[in-house]
């Protein structure tokens, strides 16, 4: 069925495009209750087998709220899981970095087209390391050919590896001392000519908007993007009223679940919460991304009437970066975003988002006026592709039925 529907959806952006016809954009509507019956199934039963321990599910289309649910407990053995839960969204950061970046760019502050140098000269004179055995890289002398550009931050195409928390700074670690050490750190290609998941370019990236808009990088995305949309809930450094909603980390040992517990004050892996880690350590809830995926549906307006980026902007984040490989066969880097680029994925092709190690999962999908936001922490199938994710994928596909024009 969902290779059906996508090859309709394929024939009519085909004939739009090339023929001008009027035909529907907005090809599909999603039955709401086949939506939640596919939903409910889904999660009652993996909570059943034990691979999740609780999920929050939010889908709207055409700004109506179709599903809001959550499913399971907030831990294994623990508390009913509620609608305000606080997730780690870990990798679900750096698309946000990403808007902080394009709205400097529409205030004028900078182009994503400039060469890093012009905004930190320490990156002026890279040069290309080796790969070792280990997956690490060796210094050499072999100079960088190809300038790093501000939009290579952020669509995993800079050669620019990550940090090393020991070696930037341990407990004191910041955005400055991260940056600083991966200006001293071989590029692990010429930049430009591949492709490599990236988490510590964010955080240079975070570093060239604190000098372009003299602010701190945590307080401009909580002015500019979270104040704006009334994500209340969204921080580098919870509350105590915030940790004490936050889930715990589901894992599996022996086959049972189990919860992992968290290093001490620290919402990602071992990184304190004052390190604010722009591709990898904020805390939100599902109802507080499910605005910024709006957000980014409505062409950089919130619901409340905001507007947070320009229309321009968004296109350019879910415009896939030129030269850049697929990964996975079906999709390419926008900027902070996956664009899927084929019509073999179970999404329609143009659909834009990212995922979290810990397994959440967010996607726009403008053809169909669809945003779509799956919130759970997981150390098992966790990160990008993660099964209960793409099951969520399908779910949402599979309750399509074709719109009456």
């Amino acid at each position: 069925m969902i290779k059906i529907l996508m090859f309709f959806n394929a024939v009519i952006l085909f004939f739009n495009s090339v023929f001008g016809l009027s035909m529907p954009l907005h090809a599909f509507t999603v039955d709401a209750d086949k939506l939640a019956e596919n939903v409910r199934i889904s999660n009652e039963a993996r909570i059943e087998e034990g691979t999740i321990t609780g999920a929050h599910s939010i889908v709207m289309q055409n700004g109506v709220v179709l599903l809001d649910k959550t499913y399971g407990l907030k831990g294994v053995g623990g508390e009913a899981l509620s609608e305000n839960a606080v997730y780690r969204i870990a990798s679900m950061t750096k698309p946000i970095t990403a808007v902080a970046l394009l709205i400097e760019q529409d205030r004028g502050h900078l182009n994503i087209n400039d060469d890093l140098s012009k905004y930190l000269p320490e990156f002026a004179e890279m040069t290309v390391g080796k790969e070792k055995e280990d997956g690490t890289y060796e210094k050499t002398d072999t100079k960088a050919t190809n300038s790093i550009k501000l939009y290579q931050l952020v669509s995993h195409t800079s050669g620019i590896g990550d940090v090393d928390l020991s070696a930037a700074g341990g407990e004191s670690c910041t955005v400055t001392s991260a940056c600083a050490y991966l200006a001293a750190q071989p590029l692990h290609y010429n930049p430009g000519t591949s492709q490599q998941y990236s988490t510590g370019a964010f955080d240079v990236a975070a570093r060239v908007i604190e000098l372009t808009s003299g602010m701190e990088f945590s307080e401009y995305i909580k002015v500019n993007i979270f104040d704006k949309l009334g994500m209340t809930d969204t921080t580098f450094e919870p509350n105590e009223d915030q940790w004490s909603r936050m889930v715990e980390i589901h894992g599996m040992e022996n086959g049972k679940a189990i919860n992992v517990p968290g290093a001490p004050n620290c919402v990602f892996g071992n990184f304190p919460v004052t390190f604010h880690a722009a591709g990898a350590a904020l805390a939100s809830t599902a109802y507080d991304y499910a605005k910024f995926a709006q957000m980014l549906l409505n062409n950089g307006v919130g619901d409340n009437g905001a507007r947070v980026l320009s229309e321009e902007a968004v296109k350019q984040m879910r415009t896939p970066v030129k030269g850049a490989p697929l990964m996975g066969g079906t999709f390419k880097w926008g900027l902070g975003v996956r664009v899927i680029v084929t019509t073999s994925d179970t999404l329609p092709k143009g659909s834009f988002g990212w995922s979290g190690a810990y397994g959440s999962h967010f996607w726009i999908d403008p053809t169909n006026s669809i945003s779509a936001v799956y919130m759970k922490n997981s150390s098992y199938d966790g990160g990008a592709g993660n099964s209960s994710a793409s099951e969520f994928e399908k779910d949402v596909v599979n309750s399509f039925i074709w719109r009456k024009s």
